[in-house]
C-alpha cells in the first residue's frame, strides 16, 4: 500500500519558539566571544517593494479608520526608528570619546611631577657623589689622628686635630646637604602620589556611571530583539490582509521604540556626566 508523504509544516506559533531557540543559542555563543564595541543597534526595518504592496492592499480592505490608523503607525514607527538610530549613533561617538579621554588623563595623571621627581633624584645622586670625597677625605683624617696620638708628638697631634676638626665641619655640612636634597625628593614623591590618589578617587564616580549604563544597553539589546520578532508578526499580518493584527504590531513596535528612547536617554545622560567628571579632573592638572 503506498503511503501519503506530507512536507512537515511547523504552524506560527512553533516558528516563533524556534526563532527565539536560536537567539538563544546565538546569545550563548557571542558571550563567549569578547567583543571591543557595545552591543550595535539593530538593523532599520522598513517595507521592502512586495511588503509596501501588501501594506497597500491591507489599507485598501481596511476601513478608513483602521486604514488611517495604519498609516499613522507606520509612520511614527519609521521617524522613531530614525530618530534612535541617529541618537545611538551620538551615543556611540560620545562613548568612544569618553573612553579615549579618560585613557589620556588616567595616562597624564601617572606621570604627575615625574620631570621634577627626576630632576631632585638626579639633585641627590649629584649631591652624593659630591659629598662623598669629603668624607673619605674626614675619614682618613680621624685615622691619621689616631695614629699620630700613638706617636706622642704634640705639634703633629695638633695638626691632625685641627684637620680633622676642619673635615667634620665640613662632612657635617655635606651630610646635611644630602639629607635636605633626600627630604625634597620624598615630599615631591608624597605630594605626587596623593595628587594622584585624589585625582583617581574622583574618576572613581565614573565607575557608578558606567555600571548605571550597563543595564541599559542589556536592556536595549533586548528591546531590539523585540522589535525584530514584532516587526515579523507586522509582515505576517500584511501578508492576510489582516489590519487588526498589524494595527496591533505596530502599536507595540512603537512602545518597543519609546522604550528604547528612554533608555538610550539615560544612557546619554550618564555619559554626558563623565564627560563632566573628566573635564573636572583634566583642570586640576598642571
Amino acid at each position: 500500500m503506498k503511503v501519503n508523504q506530507m512536507e512537515p509544516r511547523l504552524s506560527r506559533a512553533n516558528m516563533r519558539i524556534v526563532t527565539v531557540l536560536l537567539a538563544a543559542m546565538l546569545a550563548v555563543v557571542m558571550v563567549s566571544v569578547p567583543l571591543a564595541l557595545p552591543i550595535a543597534e539593530a538593523a532599520a526595518e522598513q517595507l521592502t517593494s512586495t511588503a509596501q504592496k501588501q501594506f497597500d492592499k491591507t489599507k485598501a480592505a481596511a476601513v478608513p479608520a483602521d486604514a488611517a490608523t495604519l498609516q499613522r503607525l507606520y509612520d511614527t514607527f519609521i521617524l522613531l526608528q530614525q530618530q534612535n538610530a541617529e541618537r545611538d549613533t551620538r551615543l556611540k561617538a560620545a562613548s568612544k570619546q569618553n573612553d579615549d579621554n579618560e585613557k589620556t588623563l588616567r595616562q597624564r595623571i601617572q606621570l604627575i611631577d615625574k620631570a621634577k621627581i627626576e630632576k631632585l633624584a638626579s639633585k641627590v645622586e649629584t649631591v652624593k657623589a659630591s659629598g662623598q670625597p669629603i668624607f673619605d677625605q674626614y675619614a682618613l683624617a680621624v685615622v691619621q689622628l689616631k695614629a699620630a696620638k700613638k706617636l706622642g708628638s704634640k705639634t703633629l697631634i695638633a695638626f691632625m686635630e685641627l684637620q680633622a676638626d676642619l673635615l667634620e665641619i665640613r662632612a657635617k655640612a655635606a651630610k646635611a646637604e644630602i639629607q635636605a636634597a633626600e627630604a625634597e625628593l620624598k615630599q615631591a614623591k608624597t605630594n605626587a602620589s596623593s595628587m594622584m590618589k585624589r585625582l583617581r578617587d574622583q574618576l572613581a564616580a565614573i565607575d557608578k556611571e558606567e555600571k548605571a549604563i550597563s543595564p541599559e544597553r542589556s536592556a536595549i539589546s533586548q528591546l531590539n530583539k523585540q522589535k525584530t520578532s514584532e516587526w515579523s508578526d507586522f509582515t505576517y499580518a500584511l501578508r492576510g490582509s489582516d489590519a487588526k493584527s498589524a494595527i496591533r504590531s505596530l502599536t507595540t513596535l512603537q512602545s518597543v521604540l519609546q522604550d528604547i528612547a528612554q533608555r538610550q536617554g539615560t544612557v546619554e545622560g550618564c555619559e554626558i556626566r563623565i564627560a563632566a567628571v573628566i573635564k573636572t579632573v583634566s583642570s586640576q592638572l598642571r
